[in-house]
């Protein structure tokens, strides 16, 4: 695992820097041991023969803020061990199947030059049609390391205008084999102009050069974009970018498309805000390779000091650069939390997806539903949730319903 072991030494390297100048730094050290107890009624997602179990999940962790004059690092890394009951097969011993961790480290932050590293060992799922199945282990899934290391310097010609030149190297792997574990390098230039308090914009160029383990999916990829922030009075935000990206295979496929994203807000009251996104760009999946990723998303968010209310309506479609295969959804979700007192909170949630796929063909509707109740005194934390979901799909075999209560308790030493 190359990403594991650079993961591994730029970890040590960081750590190394941070003890040596630890007397000029404010370090905050953070172990925890979280214990969970869930009942699961469908462990498989099958639509007959449903088999239930009790599955135990425990998880040591360490958290580490640190914060010096030439180094802002935030560190955490647990191991999730997980142990059903009845499927003993699937339990989560392996140290490749039980890490967890995240890495973001920033050097001589607001200088001309800093050195950005963010890594991660997360676990995700293979298939973009099974995205939103996190809470169940059983389906196709795999350990991931990520890590980007960036170099960037930006040379400031006047107060309002600077010149940026940047590098990134991104690593990618799967520790299940059916994932396309890749490097990519990325350099760039761009001119960054203010020209108000209220109006940022700038222009870019960059080059990514990425290697696939699958060399069918080796390809390089020039960008040129242009983009700007706006500060519309004290209610409104716009940021906004356009663009054109062409992508040029090592076996001779060539394919170019428009890029744009544009993320406006606006606050209707004092406690609710109004949010419309889109994006249009190039997406790289876990086993299918490059795709055109389109999503819009308009939510409205209702907050006060004790109560967070968000309602959403998106839309999502990708639509694969070599395969004949689209997928596209819709629906919308609603999110509730709630502080009910200084130790206890309560949560809940829903959400609808209705989802359009070709090659292979499939047409499901998917409910889910989900409410805990959390406490929080001192180092101790407790919670107890549950979370349903419904698949209806056209595909016999595929259809499944879930229940799934949790019990998780949580100590901070």
């Amino acid at each position: 695992m190359k990403t594991f072991k650079l993961l591994t030494v730029a970890t040590v390297t960081v750590l190394g820097m941070l003890f040596s100048s630890v007397a000029w730094a404010a370090f905050e050290l953070t172990p925890r041991f979280s214990l969970s107890q869930e009942y699961n009624d469908n462990v498989f997602l099958t639509d007959t023969n449903r088999e239930d179990d009790w599955i135990t999940t425990v998880e040591p962790g360490i958290a580490l803020l640190y914060d010096q004059r030439s180094l802002e690092l935030s560190l955490d890394y647990s191991l999730r061990y997980r142990n059903y009951k009845n499927n003993s097969e699937e339990d989560q011993d392996s140290l490749r199947d039980i890490q967890r961790g995240a890495l973001d480290a920033v050097f001589f932050g607001g200088r001309p030059f800093t050195l950005t590293t963010r890594g991660s060992i997360t676990r995700e799922t293979l298939d973009e049609r099974d995205r939103d199945l996190e809470f169940n282990d059983t389906v196709e899934r795999s350990t991931v390391y990520r890590l980007s290391v960036t170099p960037e310097y930006r040379w400031r010609i006047t107060p309002t205008l600077a010149t940026v030149f940047g590098y990134s190297l991104n690593l990618v792997d799967y520790a299940d084999s059916r994932g396309d574990d890749y490097l990519e390098h990325l350099g760039r230039f761009s001119m960054e102009k203010n020209i108000s308090q209220a109006l940022d914009i700038w222009a870019r160029y960059q080059y990514t050069e990425h290697e696939n383990d699958d060399d069918l999916e080796d390809f390089d990829r020039h960008e040129a974009s242009v983009g700007g922030r706006y500060q519309l009075g004290a209610r409104t935000s716009l940021s906004a970018m356009v663009g054109r990206s062409k992508v040029e295979y090592d076996s001779g496929l060539d394919t170019n498309s428009t890029i744009w994203s544009t993320d406006l807000s606006y606050l209707l009251t004092d406690t609710i805000t109004l949010a419309l996104l889109y994006s249009q760009d190039y997406q790289i999946t876990a086993t299918d390779g490059l795709s055109r990723s389109r999503e819009a998303r308009f939510s409205t968010t209702f907050a006060r000091p004790l109560t967070s209310i968000t309602t959403a309506v998106f839309w999502r479609e990708l639509d694969f650069v070599r395969d004949d295969r689209d997928d596209e959804s819709y629906g919308v979700t609603l999110d509730l939390t709630h502080q009910l007192s200084q130790a206890f909170s309560f949560g809940t949630d829903a959400g609808y997806e209705r989802a359009d796929n070709r090659g292979p063909d499939e047409e499901f509707d998917r409910y889910t539903f989900g409410t805990n109740l959390g406490f929080d005194y001192r180092r101790f934390f407790t919670n107890l949730g549950y979370r349903y979901r419904l698949n209806d799909s056209d595909i016999p075999g595929n259809d499944y319903r879930n229940n799934i209560v949790i019990l998780s308790a949580t100590v901070r030493f």
